[in-house]
């Protein structure tokens, strides 16, 4: 088949026209010092209402400002809450002036970047931040990576703190401490700009600028909807799901069950299994696959795991169950355009969230006022073997990998 080659060099063309971000950008130079009395030395920003810029140097792409491209239309109803409740924003309210687009370019700013974990939807997400903050002239100095572990990143956020930065991004772990090592940096003044979680107790537009984050209910409803496709609407299903807290994982997870519970009477979730470690979720699925032989689906968690979970199912010998899960992985996408157990991948838009974390940012760099809470919600949406070309560059920015790309050829 070559229906998906159509619609792939389709999506570049667009992709390449809203995506066009290969400016040369200026070299950083050094910022201005000054010594107070006390011997302090402290960094001199200019305020941006008074800073005088030339539109006439900005590349074509930003004479009208920075915004989003609309990629996905917002749904009727934003299901997505802010840490206080607040029904989030949609991402494609952030936008920044030419005049704002300016002054954060003469501004010549740091900034740090903190990875989830190892993985390509990752990955993704600091390529956004980077195609972002080339526009805007923001100097990646240092990039690190916490593995989900609180304990990485509070050794990451030490460090972060020692390089003179003005813009932070990362997603918080341990919600309930992580204040601990992000204060460090907003008393310096660095801008804080979190993925979907929020230290608890910090408030927007005070400790923290905003946050941005998939639209996690959504994911999770998906996700059940494919999975009743894949099995008929009916039999035994499993969930592994992340043990502990975790509100992005436990979200999601929980938005699964309760739409399989409310909406399909003829599907059971006949197990339950959590993980502390992505290589854990293969060992609990074998097991409880022997302990439910009649299991026809497994929902997983999020992709990594899921690539275990695939093995043990393979090991078993057992094509005729049936996999969904969130987040693309070459690894999954590779069994499913190759016909085996992978059926359906929920699928947010990490390169654009990584984006959307600059512009939040620039925000707060600004003194902009923020819409709402300033936490924005992006959307999500089905990836099948039939849309799964398209769903790599909807979602990454970039084409699938070659070998997933023949795989759909055949």
């Amino acid at each position: 088949m070559k229906k998906y080659v159509v619609l792939l060099l389709t999506s570049i063309i667009i992709a390449s026209m809203l995506l066009g971000c290969a400016q040369t950008v200026a070299p950083v130079k050094e910022e201005d010092i000054k010594e107070p009395e006390s011997g302090e030395v402290v960094k001199v920003v200019d305020e941006p209402e008074s800073a005088e810029v030339d539109l006439s140097e900005l590349p074509p792409e930003l004479k009208d400002g920075l915004r989003f491209p609309v990629i996905i239309d917002a749904p009727d109803e934003i299901t997505t809450y802010g840490p206080d409740g607040t029904v989030a924003n949609w991402y494609t309210e952030l936008y920044l002036t030419p005049e704002e687009v300016a002054t954060i370019r003469s501004m010549n700013l740091r900034a740090g970047f903190e990875l989830i974990n190892a993985s390509e939807w990752d990955a993704a997400n600091l390529t956004g931040f980077k195609e972002a903050a080339k526009l805007l002239n923001i100097d990646i100095v240092a990039e690190a990576n916490c593995d989900l572990d609180p304990i990485k990143q509070r050794a990451n956020m030490e460090q972060f703190a020692g390089l003179d930065l003005d813009i932070v991004t990362g997603q918080p772990q341990d919600l309930d401490i992580a204040s601990e090592w992000f204060d460090p940096l907003a008393e310096q003044g660095v801008k804080l700009v979190f993925m979907s979680n929020v230290p608890t107790g910090y408030e927007p537009g005070v400790d923290y600028v905003g946050a941005i984050t998939d639209d996690l209910i959504g994911m999770g409803v998906d996700s059940a909807e494919m999975m009743s496709d894949a099995i008929g609407g009916e039999g035994q299903i499993l969930s592994i799901e992340v043990a502990g807290v975790s509100y992005v994982t436990n979200t999601r997870d929980g938005a699964f069950r309760e739409t399989i519970e409310a909406n399909y009477p003829d599907i059971e979730i006949a197990g339950i299994g959590g993980f502390q470690s992505p290589d854990e979720a293969g060992n609990i699925a074998s097991a409880l696959l022997i302990k439910y032989p009649e299991v026809k689906g497994i929902y997983v968690a999020y992709s990594t795991p899921a690539i275990s979970v695939l093995e043990a199912v393979k090991s078993l010998n057992r094509d005729d169950v049936k996999i969904i899960t969130m987040d693309l992985d070459t690894t999954v996408s590779l069994d499913m355009a190759e016909g085996g157990n992978v059926a359906g991948i929920s699928v947010d838009l990490p390169y654009l969230m990584g984006f959307g974390r600059a512009m939040i940012a620039a925000y707060g760099i600004l003194g902009k006022e923020c819409p709402g809470q300033c936490y924005f919600t992006s959307p999500a949406f089905k990836a099948t073997r039939e849309n799964l070309a398209e769903a790599y560059l909807t979602s990454f920015g970039e084409p699938a990998p070659q070998e997933v790309l023949s795989a759909l050829d055949k």
